[in-house]
Formats: structure tokens, C-alpha cells, sequence
């Protein structure tokens, strides 16, 4: 891994030398934006309107326009003096339980390594984490701003996890709708219908989930290179016959138990995909076919 901040983590007194490094990586097919005509890649320019001319990534600076036309300069000289402590230290502000902090609030994942002589406070901080079951609440300024974050282990790694201040998350009560669910009853047997329903089909995070969409479009690519025919689902209308609840949880309760009860006999047939029938729209539930797939020969 290529190190992209060094720095140290203040704990207490004690300083700890650390590299950062990305965590996570992007899998996903990108795309060239192209001219429909020629299908030629399209150019993006940096064009100045009043020199008239396109410049160069070497010609720019960084600019605050305080008020409408005027500008104040801001170099990376003047960002490397800020009077922050955490320009290159990970400030701990202090340790709390990992459950105290809401899911929503989390954003970028960073290994957090050991520098150079930092190998045994590094280990120190991780094994204290460790036996207390605590996290860290940090700061840390880089990229042209300051990060609030949490620190937390991962296997025998530090990890820093960049988090949104609380003044970033919006409030739920601007969800449309969400205050009319307050009023609707539901009944003991549809909730130890849906209980039953979301245990039968429990099972472990595993490491072996990948994007369906991913492996779809990427078969797509192929095909198109090899002007061959890909299979595709036919677009059907919907089932009109409106079915309730009640009926919606059973047949999705009966898809799981067989679903679960043919698992252990698997052979060298490749098993068909089974699915819910069921689909819930506005309260009420419709039944949508299993889309029929044709084949389509590709441009």
C-alpha cells in the first residue's frame, strides 16, 4: 500500500508515529463520456474567459471569493500554518463505547500503520483498545479540512474511520410520510409473521457478496465486443389480483423454509433462483410474475 498522510496520534502524552492508508477500493466498470457523432472521448478544458486561452493545471491557485468578484488568495504554504494541532496529529478527544456512535455517521475507512520507532506504543494503544472495548473520537486536519473520526481496531490494525460532525446529518422528521407511520396499527400475528420471516432468512456477514449489476453490465461489455446474443429479462406487465399482508408473509415464509430445506441437496445441476413473489407498494402488496428472459443480440 502507498502511504497518503503521516503523522502521529496523540494519546495522552504520548505520541504515536502512523501512516495512512486507504482501506477500501472501488470496483465498479467506469465509463469515457463520448461524442455521439464521431464516438469520439470528449475533452474537458480549463478555459479562462477573460485571457481567452485554456491554461494549465500548473496555473492554478486556490481562491475564496468573499464577496461577489474579489477574491482572497489562499497558498499551500498558508494551509500548512494554520493554527491547528492537528494539521499532523491525530487529536484523541477522548474514548467511548463503539455503540454510543450511530451508523449514519460513519464515512471513509483508513488502515492506520506504525512509523518508524512507533511499533510498541502503537501496540500499546491497539492491545488497551482492545482489552477496554472502547473506540477513540479523533480529529484529524488534512485535505483542506478538519476531520472529525473515530479510531477503532480491525484484526490486529488500527483503523481510522472518517465520521460526518453531528450538524452534518440531517433529521429524520424531514422524511416524507415518516410521521403518518406513527398512527398505524399492526397486529401480533403479522408481527410474529415478519419476526419468523427475517429469522428464517438470518444468516452471518460473510466475505463473498459481489454486485450483481457489476458481473451484468460486464457480460454486456463482452457481448458487445463479440457481437454475440446475451439473454435478458422480458419487461412483463404486473399481476393485477391485490393480495394482503397476512398472505404476502405466508408465501414469503414458505419460499424461505423450502429455499432452506432443498439447500443441502445440492448437486452438479445448477440450482434455480428462487425469489419472494411478493412485493410491497403503498401498504398493499401485488404479485409480479417471474420475468421470462429472452435473448437479444447486441449492437
Amino acid at each position: 500500500m502507498r502511504s497518503m498522510w503521516k503523522g502521529s496520534i496523540s494519546f495522552g502524552l504520548v505520541n504515536i508515529p502512523v501512516s495512512l492508508y486507504k482501506a477500501t477500493e472501488d470496483h465498479k466498470t467506469s465509463f469515457r463520456s463520448l461524442h455521439e457523432e464521431c464516438k469520439h472521448p470528449i475533452q474537458y478544458k480549463k478555459w479562462c474567459p477573460v485571457c481567452d486561452r485554456e491554461i494549465q493545471q500548473s496555473e492554478v491557485i486556490r481562491g475564496y471569493e468573499y464577496a461577489p468578484g474579489n477574491y482572497v488568495i489562499i497558498t499551500d504554504d498558508d494551509l500548512d500554518e494554520l493554527p491547528l494541532p492537528t494539521l499532523r496529529t491525530i487529536e484523541i478527544l477522548h474514548f467511548t463505547d463503539k455503540e454510543n456512535i450511530d451508523p449514519i455517521y460513519y464515512e471513509k475507512s483508513y488502515y492506520l500503520g506504525p512509523g518508524e520507532y512507533g511499533g510498541k506504543p502503537y501496540k500499546l494503544l491497539h492491545d488497551a483498545m482492545d482489552q477496554t472495548g472502547k473506540v477513540a473520537v479523533a480529529k484529524v486536519a488534512f485535505r483542506t479540512s478538519e476531520h472529525l473520526s473515530v479510531i477503532r481496531l480491525h484484526e490486529n490494525c488500527l483503523l481510522m474511520n472518517i465520521i460526518h460532525y453531528p450538524a452534518e446529518v440531517r433529521s429524520v422528521q424531514g422524511v416524507p410520510g415518516i410521521e403518518g407511520i406513527a398512527g398505524i396499527e399492526v397486529s401480533s400475528t403479522e408481527l410474529e409473521m415478519a419476526t419468523k420471516l427475517i429469522q428464517e432468512i438470518s444468516k452471518n456477514f460473510t466475505g463473498d457478496y459481489k454486485s450483481n449489476y457489476e458481473e451484468a453490465l460486464k457480460t454486456l461489455i463482452e457481448a458487445k465486443v463479440q457481437k454475440q446474443e446475451i439473454e435478458q429479462p422480458e419487461s412483463t406487465a404486473r399481476m393485477n389480483n391485490v393480495i394482503d399482508l397476512m398472505e404476502a408473509l405466508q408465501k414469503s415464509l414458505n419460499v424461505a423454509e423450502d429455499k432452506r430445506t432443498e439447500a443441502p441437496m445440492i448437486t452438479g445441476r445448477k440450482q434455480p433462483v428462487v425469489t419472494a413473489p411478493t412485493e410491497i407498494e403503498s401498504g398493499t402488496n401485488v404479485l409480479s410474475p417471474t420475468p421470462k428472459r429472452r435473448k437479444r443480440k447486441v449492437e
